[in-house]
């Protein structure tokens, strides 16, 4: 069965520490951690050593997994039906530019239009920590909305990955044509959002439901509609969409929650930034995707 090879050489400005307090600093999942100490798969500058071990400038630290010690595989099927955009491409992930009206993931087994399925495709043939690349799901955005999107190619990255999500260290920025004027520069709409008990496809903003931040900044406003750039402090199912729908200013397109018609829902995860895997540095690795020419610039609507 085939290893995940994993490999790093301590850097000079690091502060000594135990091999155990750099794997959580560095967002290792408790039970991969718990994994490599019991099956004794550390090597510190080749030898086998305890999680206790302390680790200095310049040491090599070494491990390996194997495909069976996670608990979730991949089970996409490849689909050459379509290339997508890969605006970059790293040893465990991707970033793919999706367009607006395609799925992110298949609801059933034999389901093969939709983007892990693709991007499964074109990872054939490449590499991951030495092993065969797969798409791996990190985090989703609605079946309308184009834009960047991260896609793991090894399941540790997986687990980092959404470890950096839950503590707001990868940022993402959208923009989206909102109806109405928007009078002030910039703003937050800060509301909980719960499944509506009628539609349970639909959220609706309820106290008693889970928190939900979105920022806001107007870019500029055509027509009595508005461009704004929007980040979010968490990451609620139709967020975006529920927010501005619940201050009287939908996205356009947007059907569900009673947006102006248009072609499309205008919603673009514009900019994704992610903080280097494996590192304590500060660094971070920041994409952009262009906007697609079904995203008007300037919008007006007969």
């Amino acid at each position: 069965m085939p290893f995940y090879q994993y490999s790093f050489i301590i850097p000079n400005n690091f502060v000594s520490k135990s091999v155990k307090e750099l794997l959580t600093g560095l967002l290792f999942p408790r039970s991969i951690r718990g994994l490599l100490r019991q099956k004794k798969r550390l090597l510190l500058n080749g030898r086998n050593i305890p999680t206790s071990e302390l680790v200095s400038p310049g040491d090599k630290l070494s491990f390996s997994l194997e495909t069976s010690d996670f608990s979730k595989g991949q089970n996409y099927l490849p689909n050459n039906d379509r290339r997508l955009r890969i605006l970059s491409e790293k040893e465990d992930y991707l970033l793919v530019d999706k367009p607006a009206g395609m799925k992110m993931h298949p609801h059933s087994p034999n389901e093969t239009d939709t983007l892990l399925n693709y991007v499964e495709a074109q990872l054939k043939g490449h590499l991951s920590r030495s092993c065969p690349a797969h798409a791996f799901m990190v985090h989703r955005i609605d079946r309308d909305t184009s834009g960047v999107v991260i896609i793991a190619k090894n399941p540790l990255a997986v687990g980092i990955l959404d470890q950096l999500l839950a503590k707001k260290r990868i940022k993402r920025t959208y923009l989206a044509w909102v109806s109405g004027n928007l009078e002030n520069k910039k703003g937050s709409i800060d509301q909980a959002i719960a499944v509506d008990p009628i539609n349970p496809y639909k959220r609706i903003v309820d106290q008693a439901g889970q928190k939900a931040v979105t920022h806001w900044t107007k870019i500029h406003t055509v027509y009595q509609n508005t461009l704004v750039r929007v980040s979010l402090e968490t990451g609620r199912t139709h967020q975006i969409r529920v927010h501005f729908a619940a201050i009287g200013h939908p996205i356009v397109g947007d059907h569900l929650y009673n947006g102006l018609a248009y072609s499309r829902l205008l919603l673009h995860s514009a900019t994704i930034e992610i903080p280097e895997l494996f590192s304590e540095s500060r660094q971070s690795h920041t994409i952009t995707t262009a906007i697609p020419k079904d995203f008007p610039r300037q919008l007006k609507l007969d």
